[in-house]
């Protein structure tokens, strides 16, 4: 989702605002390409000569950018060390938030701080050090004919790779570039340096990777031929597979059916036995089962003798009257309910 207002467009995906976290990612790359205190300039850097005044600047400093103060160092590049005359440093601090924006911060500073022209005012800045709310900042300012002068004047190496001549300040033994000399080409090259060494490492990466897949790429080419047999071998053993599963099944339906009809009461059976034992004289308007129990509903003549008659029978037993008969004055009969239970019902 994009919020744009006035002058500010941010963008942002379920709430992370995705601006700051770009600018985040570019700052981490920042610091670590050319941050002082990263080992990557100090071993991937292409050295360079400090020329000038450089007892009171800090050995391991210099190396941080990978600068050598000793003048019998051949080296790739040349750099000077401009006199502590020719330049202004103020320290300037900054809330902590305000690293992403500081290219932009150290123009406006320099030009607010120049005593200069702006088309005559060069600079330079570093971090000195980060505190966890707030950024210390060297800001270095010369003029640039001045500093052009000085480098007429100063006589260069010339061993060096680079004709383009660096030039650096010193503030109380910390040094500060300043951009828009031949810091360019040493940088360059050190940036062509990283990348064929980011390139060998990939390579040795897919190396090991092959190393290490090999095997078990032989084993998995292994496992599909395996695979592939087996399904053969199912195939060729389906059809039988398929009739033993079919007889199984059919197995399964004709042992299912018998203990469903062995445990099923022969209804027929008991209705025409019922039928027979009821005299004519009596009718029956419900007949229901329950498992081996019968109930009966109806009307006779005598309903005392008929519950008599069934009682005396072997095939029922336990006959009761759960309710009293009554006489329906329109059929003169007996109306009754009898319970029994079917004592041959298993049989």
């Amino acid at each position: 989702m994009a919020q744009s207002g006035n002058d500010l467009s941010q963008w942002s995906l379920f709430g992370l605002d995705l601006e700051r976290f770009a600018g985040s990612v570019v700052l981490g790359l920042r610091q670590l390409l050319w941050g002082s205190e990263s080992e990557l300039q100090r071993r991937f850097m292409p050295p360079a000569c400090l020329m000038g005044d450089v007892q009171r600047v800090e050995e391991k400093d210099a190396k941080g950018f990978a600068l050598s103060t000793h003048a019998s160092t051949v080296a790739g590049a040349t750099a000077v060390l401009l006199p502590d005359d020719l330049v202004l440093t103020r320290c300037i601090e900054l809330p902590s938030i305000a690293e992403a924006e500081l290219a932009a911060i150290a123009v406006l500073e320099a030009e607010a701080n120049s005593p200069f022209s702006k088309e005559d005012t060069s600079f330079g800045w570093r971090i000195l050090s980060r505190e966890a709310s707030q950024l210390i900042l060297i800001m270095a300012i010369a003029s640039r004919r001045a500093i052009d002068s000085h480098l007429d004047a100063t006589p260069t190496d010339s061993r060096s790779d680079f004709r383009e001549v660096e030039v650096w300040a010193n503030h109380e033994g910390k040094l500060v570039q300043f951009s828009g000399f031949g810091e360019a080409l040493r940088k360059a090259e050190y940036v062509a340096t990283l990348s064929r060494s980011a390139a060998k490492m990939a390579l040795l990466a897919l190396a090991v990777a092959a190393i290490v897949w090999w095997p078990a790429g032989a084993l998995s080419i292994k496992e599909r031929q395996l695979r592939e047999m087996l399904v053969a071998t199912e195939l060729r053993v389906g059809t039988a597979t398929a009739a033993r599963n079919s007889l199984i099944d059919m197995e399964d339906r004709l042992t299912a059916a018998s203990e469903f009809y062995a445990e099923r009461l022969l209804y027929d059976r008991w209705l025409d036995e019922v039928a027979t034992l009821t005299p004519d004289s009596a009718y029956l308007t419900v007949m229901s089962f329950n498992k081996d129990r019968l109930t009966i509903s109806g009307q006779a003549d005598n309903a005392a003798a008929l519950q008599t008659t069934l009682a005396s029978v072997g095939v029922l037993s336990e006959v009761t009257a759960p309710s009293a008969f009554s006489r329906d004055n329109r059929t003169g009969k007996e109306r009754f309910t009898l319970t029994m239970r079917l004592v041959t019902a298993q049989q």
